[in-house]
């Protein structure tokens, strides 16, 4: 008669470990799912200088105070090219003084072949050769577009790879705008 009891209350302590176990694991899925559990902390953007076919410097201090879009691409590439037209539109229908783009190329031309390209694309804001070391600066590429939003303390907010529309942009600058 003992052995009865006993096996009933090992089967009911086992049930409530299962059952409290399972629950745990619904409820940090749940945290995971709707983002919860994350929490992302702004990496400040790496302090670049850049300088353009007629040597001049541009460098990220020049832009305090702005939000700063940093796209690498490359001209051959088709998504490249796309993305470069959608930055152009963004500086249309969300830019303003608050708002600077710059395009990074990673073609193996010169300085005034970008330029040239960036003339006949009529692009609206400064294209500029990336090197080896700006690259690395903003952690490797793994795919082109590459496209970084800076906020104006300078933190990278977000990091898009591949090509990102107008209206996720324009979302990012609404939440910097409230900073």
């Amino acid at each position: 008669m003992n052995v009865e009891p006993s096996a009933w209350r090992n089967r009911l302590l086992i049930s409530l470990v299962v059952g409290a176990l399972v629950l745990f694991i619904v409820i940090a899925l749940l945290g995971r799912a709707f983002g919860e559990a994350e929490v992302r902390v702004a990496k400040p953007a790496p302090p670049f200088v850049l300088r353009n076919a007629k040597g001049q410097a541009i460098k990220l201090a020049d832009f305090k105070d702005k939000a700063l879009i940093v796209c690498f691409h490359a001209t051959w590439d088709k998504p490249s090219q796309d993305q470069l037209g959608i930055l152009n539109s963004l500086l249309k229908e969300c830019g303003g003084t608050n708002l600077a783009v710059i395009g990074l190329a990673l073609d193996q031309s010169s300085p005034e072949a970008v330029k040239s390209y960036a003339e006949q694309q009529h692009l609206d804001y400064p294209v500029y050769l990336a090197d080896y070391t700006i690259i690395q600066a903003f952690d490797g590429l793994t795919a082109i577009p590459t496209t970084f939003v800076i906020d104006k303390n300078q933190n990278i907010i977000q990091k898009y790879v591949g090509v990102t529309e107008t209206n996720v942009f324009c979302a990012d600058l609404k939440a910097i705008s409230k900073q």
